[in-house]
């Protein structure tokens, strides 16, 4: 495959589907997040046939997350719950879209959560200073993480 002719779409989605409350359809269940995800994959794969799809894995906010949404400890366990998801539906694609459809960084939430300090903004919050998106020094390590992995699964190949 000629890398200057790839469509590649690189997804991360969930941060704001985990949130308890204030956030467009949210909670959202781990089963409405894979039909949710299913739905844009087959979408692009409809418009784009030749494309390849990379799920990158959402990382990590404080639990204490709460702006003009709600997340707290209970947004981040949702978000957790949608790892097994993610993964299984790069998986059925893999059976279905051979090639097509990867399942990409899955490092980053951890990293996130060690760093948070120096990689994400601290951000005053209704429930005490969180930690959401990154900083200018945590979208580099980020840009990395993605980088990475859109490399090794779908460039190296």
């Amino acid at each position: 495959t000629d890398p200057s002719r790839l469509l590649i779409f690189s997804v991360s989605l969930g941060t704001n589907d985990s949130a308890e409350e204030g956030t467009n359809g949210c909670p959202v269940t781990p089963e409405q997040y894979y039909q949710n995800l299913k739905t844009i994959t087959n979408q692009l794969i409809a418009d784009f046939p030749g494309c390849k799809i990379i799920y990158q894995q959402p990382i990590w906010y404080s639990p204490n997350t709460y702006n003009s949404s709600r997340y707290l400890a209970t947004g981040l366990a949702r978000l957790q719950s949608y790892f097994p998801t993610l993964k299984a539906l790069a998986s059925s694609y893999s059976k279905t879209n051979p090639g097509q459809v990867f399942m990409g960084d899955t490092q980053a939430f951890k990293y996130f959560r060690k760093h948070y300090l120096t990689d994400l903004d601290p951000e005053p919050g209704n429930a005490g200073t969180f930690y959401l998106h990154p900083n200018k020094k945590g979208a580099v390590v980020l840009a990395n993480y993605w980088a990475e992995a859109i490399y090794k699964k779908i460039l190296k190949e």
